[in-house]
């Protein structure tokens, strides 16, 4: 591709993320925005870096700086740079494919679908997600200098591939969960790379000596969510309390795994936050089908090797970076959009080389409608996003049995003075999760503006005994104004006597 090309293509790229996702610059702060870039003084200014007070992902609050400077706490500034790291990253695709054999429309097309697909929403129209645009903008920087470098002598090679350590390095920096690109890297040389240009699959005792140190850094970054109690804080949020064994989180896991598939093909009903029924039970069907689903996945992959080796690496792609997200080792949320982020590229991948292999006018017509279908459904769900309310009351209606989504759109409707709905939002809440002590302080605040102060008492003293745990200076607030709280009630009861 020459140069001239490249930057068309990039115009084109960035104009493009621009047009499907313009209308974020009209929303406002949202989900993890407040703590990770308003309230962070390491995100303001270089001495706040420094002194890392609030130890998170470096790179991201890097990139905040410059912003706060520029635009303070107005969110629509923070924009621009969000929607460029998203267009270059589709870019990258585009380049990358291109070195594995792609030719250039069909890159083209695979890097839209990942640029417009519905499941990146959440990474672009939430700013505390940057972190997903940059781990992948480094890894395609990385994987685009070993495959240079695989391909050059000399020390055009060393320079290369200095640029490769040096980009995983800082993809590091972004987002720990970009750990497992030497598997990809290793998949690179095993479908997309002729055997004379192969580095590490080639040297036995580099890639041992690589692998070794892959996992001495992944066994001390992941060392805290080794634990029982990491267990027990996933079956929290999905409101599962009946086991401590693996096997209700394996079987989660296969679910959410059926669920990512689903949603790629069709991305409807997307929230910040879903919840799965988990049991201790084999006899799970969806999470049979879908674990029979990986199973055919991972048969295709293998015997399509031959033929067409470049669809092996897309899905493959897909599953490298799917095991840090999968919960196999519980991490986090069983399932979120983001962490469809980095997985997104392979499946473009495989897409682009079907597309390639197909040549039909016709398929490809069809395909660029669903580009444009996906780009519509996109934008609309940016506007989800708009603000808090628009976000958790979108989200309650897609996903009712999360005592979280619960919790917090009964916040939502007491900010906006609506304490009927809080009420009945705190006690779903509740119901749901009956240890969601935040539950308790919203219900308890919607009780007291309603003039339910022996409600409001009540939910107010099992905050007070059980909350400080997870919310020390809540607590120890509400723990303060509960004897005067305790004078106003049995005034109201001497009064209706």
């Amino acid at each position: 591709m020459t140069g001239i090309r490249k930057r068309t293509v990039l115009l084109f790229f960035l104009a493009t993320t621009v047009v499907v996702y313009g209308n974020t610059f009209l929303n406002d702060w949202t989900y993890d925005d407040v703590p990770v870039i308003v309230q962070n003084p390491d995100a303001h200014s270089l001495k706040g870096f420094v002194e890392n007070s609030r130890p998170g992902r470096p790179l991201r609050e890097l990139t905040y700086i410059p912003e706060y400077h520029l635009f303070g706490e107005k969110p629509a500034g923070y924009r621009v740079q969000q929607l460029a790291w998203h267009g270059m990253n589709g870019f990258l695709l585009v380049l990358v494919f291109g070195l594995l054999g792609v030719e250039l429309p069909y890159a083209l097309l695979g890097a839209l679908f990942f640029l417009v697909h519905p499941l990146q929403s959440e990474s672009v129209a939430n700013l505390s997600h940057r972190k997903e645009l940059l781990t992948l903008f480094f890894s395609l920087v990385s994987l685009y200098g070993y495959v240079k470098a695989a391909a050059l002598a000399g020390g055009r090679r060393v320079a290369f591939m200095a640029v490769a350590v040096a980009g995983y390095v800082v993809a590091l920096l972004a987002n720990e969960t970009v750990i497992t690109l030497p598997l990809l890297v290793i998949l690179v040389e095993c479908y997309g790379m002729p055997r004379e240009r192969r580095i590490l699959l080639r040297r036995p005792l580099l890639l041992a000596v690589s692998g070794a140190i892959a996992a001495a850094y992944l066994l001390y970054t992941f060392r805290g969510f080794i634990r029982p109690e990491q267990l027990l804080t996933i079956y929290s949020k999905n409101s599962f309390m009946a086991s401590r064994s693996y096997l209700p989180l394996f079987m989660g896991s296969m679910t959410a795994f059926g669920f990512y598939l689903w949603k790629i093909v069709l991305p409807v009903g997307l929230a910040p936050e879903y919840t799965f029924r988990l049991a201790e039970s084999f006899l799970q069907p969806w999470a049979l089908l879908s674990g029979t689903l990986l199973v055919v996945l991972v048969t295709v992959m293998v015997r399509a090797a031959r033929r067409l080796p470049l669809l092996s690496l897309g899905i493959g792609w897909f599953f490298v970076f799917w095991l840090p997200v999968s919960n196999l080792v519980p991490v986090a949320y069983l399932a979120a959009d983001r962490y469809m982020y980095l997985c997104l590229p392979g499946v473009g991948l495989a897409l682009a080389v079907l597309l390639q292999r197909l040549r039909s006018a016709k398929v490809e017509a069809g395909f660029c409608a669903v580009l444009l279908v996906l780009a519509v459904l996109t934008a609309i769900q940016n506007g989800y996003w708009r603000t808090e309310h628009t976000l958790w009351r979108h989200a309650v209606a897609v996903n009712p049995d999360s005592t979280w989504v619960q919790e917090t759109v009964a916040l939502s409707y007491l900010l906006t003075d609506e304490t009927d709905k809080a009420v009945a939002h705190a006690r779903e809440a509740i119901r749901l999760n009956r240890l969601n002590t935040r539950a308790y302080l919203t219900l308890a605040k919607a009780e007291e503006r309603r003039g339910n102060l022996a409600e409001a008492v009540k939910n107010y003293e099992f905050f007070a005994a059980y909350g400080g745990m997870e919310y020390p200076s809540e607590a120890a607030d509400v723990q303060a104004s509960l004897p005067a709280l305790r004078e106003r009630l049995a005034l109201q009861k001497t009064n209706l006597q």
